[in-house]
């Protein structure tokens, strides 16, 4: 496991499961307190099917839900997962990087390293199912 993953879960913590066209699934944590409103919506819509892309470092997720920052940052490490309101989209981030936008960091993945490196196999375009891990 990263070292980073969350073990005890709050009440704010919403575990996620994104299962990639290719068979990678990858979990991950989502907390409300990072984004209240873009937590909510994207809760509200599960499990969402949606189109993923995979470009420089992070894997694109669209959502559709046109929310824009809570709390922006242009700064996300290996490992985040933010949403992006220019382009409507859920990231998971492979590196530390700046984006080319300001991002809301909402959690991050609890996968092991090497199931967030598999996400460079996900075809362009590929379908993800997100839903909650817990059900």
């Amino acid at each position: 496991m990263q070292e980073h993953a969350m073990v005890d879960l709050s009440d704010t913590d919403i575990r996620l499961e994104f299962a990639f066209e290719g068979d990678v699934v990858l979990q991950g944590t989502i907390n409300r307190i990072h984004g209240p409103l873009i937590v909510e919506d994207i809760t509200a819509r599960l499990p969402i099917e949606a189109r993923a892309a995979y470009l420089d470092g992070e894997m694109k997720i669209t959502l559709d839900i046109s929310r824009g920052n809570a709390k922006p940052t242009s700064d996300v490490k290996r490992g985040d997962i933010a949403y992006m309101p220019l382009g409507d989209s859920l990231c998971i981030y492979l590196k530390d990087t700046h984006p080319f936008s300001r991002v809301n960091v909402l959690g991050r993945v609890t996968s092991d390293d090497s199931i967030l490196d598999a996400l460079v196999s996900v075809k362009r375009g590929g379908r993800v199912s997100i839903r909650r891990a817990d059900e």
